[in-house]
């Protein structure tokens, strides 16, 4: 791979497009307190904006702490440790016996916890950017691990599996759908994608019986409820689920017409595997790049990664790469060479041989001058 030190402007180019998770890190290059950036709508929305902006990112990056917000809005203790993402306080659950979870309260969308900020940055993100093309929000089985405990959960599952479903009926009708309504509602956009995100729902961490009767069903569960444009994902553990191909096809039933598939486990099963699991399903494909392969580089392994997936999966179009999340002090020139490696290795139509396009490493300004100039 012959790499160069010069900046290739590849913005009008059509290319496979390519998004990432980034929140604490966003805190970190604007220097935003971790509490303020996670309880100060505007300057959450406002940053998240130029961060997408600065690394040229093809989407939106409009993450949050997505699964805090509605266990702390139930009442679940959460810290917001200085340095990294806001976390649940994981030695005081919620629900710390199962007759705890008679004497919860559903929150109020509109005064419990962090609910209205959630929808007043849906909102923000819609006016600063003209679009919105999704809301996030924690999935009933990561929701329940959060609020019950993990090891409780399991608990709950092998031997009180009434009481288990009984407290993912609560997450679902008294906790998610009154936000989830009450999100589109003061939007205008009743059609919105409500995108919740799963990753306590990923082998080892649970078996595939348990991701049918508690992650699959409750997917439907609230989509009959709401409506079908509600998907859940984010799961992981692929690569140990012992049966990958069951697993994928659980992921579709969540996230129909598509497959996400992340780091470390896609690499692990090999891209070829996912690649021809897709093609006999006809779905698009997102290809998640390893986080710690992010942070720690080098440049030129997280460059062939990219290109080794837009070799394998991007030749008919039908696939993204997406970056799983950006630790805090990852180095800015990392992500940028992520995305060039996307726009100069994805440019469409590909080439047959990738090898044969020069790849330059852009050299771009600090953070902070590219904000003093927008």
């Amino acid at each position: 791979m012959g790499i160069k030190s010069t900046a290739a402007d590849l913005s009008k180019e059509k290319h496979i497009i390519i998004g990432g998770q980034i929140n604490d890190h966003a805190a970190f290059l604007a220097r935003v307190p971790t509490k303020q950036f996670f309880t100060d709508a505007d300057i959450f929305t406002r940053t998240q904006v130029l961060v997408t902006k600065y690394y040229k990112l093809d989407t939106l990056s409009n993450f949050w702490d997505v699964y805090n917000v509605e266990a702390e809005a139930l009442g679940q203790k959460i810290i917001y440790h200085s340095a990294g993402l806001p976390d649940i306080d994981r030695t005081r659950p919620l629900i710390a016996k199962p007759s705890d979870l008679d004497h919860l309260h559903p929150p109020d969308p509109c005064t419990s916890g962090r609910l209205p900020w959630v929808r007043k940055v849906n909102r923000k993100f819609l006016d600063l950017t003209g679009k919105l093309d999704r809301a996030y929000f924690t999935a009933p089985l990561s929701l329940a691990a959060n609020i019950r405990g993990y090891e409780n959960l399991m608990e709950d599952m092998f031997q009180r599996p009434a009481f288990a479903h009984r407290l993912f009926k609560f997450i679902c009708d008294d906790v998610l759908l009154p936000h989830l309504e009450m999100m589109r509602k003061e939007l205008g956009m009743p059609d919105l994608l409500m995108d919740g995100r799963d990753a306590w729902a990923s082998p080892p961490m649970i078996t595939l019986d348990m991701m049918d009767e508690y992650v699959v069903y409750y997917t439907q569960y609230l989509r009959d409820r709401l409506d079908k444009n509600l998907i859940t994902r984010g799961n992981w553990g692929d690569a140990k689920s012992r049966d990958p191909e069951r697993f994928f096809l659980q992921k579709l039933k969540c996230t129909p017409g598509s497959l996400s598939v992340s780091d470390p486990d896609l690499f692990e099963l090999g891209p070829g595997r996912v690649k021809a699991f897709a093609d006999k399903h006809n779905l698009f494909v997102t290809a998640g790049v390893d986080a710690a392969l992010l942070c720690e580089g080098p440049v030129e392994a997280i460059v062939e990664r990219i290109k080794f997936y837009i070799d394998t999966f991007a030749r008919n179009g039908q696939c993204m790469i997406h970056l799983n999340q950006i630790p805090r002090e990852t180095p800015c020139e990392h992500v940028h060479a992520a995305v060039a490696a996307c726009h100069t290795y994805g440019r469409l139509p590909l080439l047959d041989n990738l090898d044969d396009i020069a790849f330059e490493i852009p050299k771009r300004e600090s953070f902070s001058d590219f904000v003093k100039q927008k």
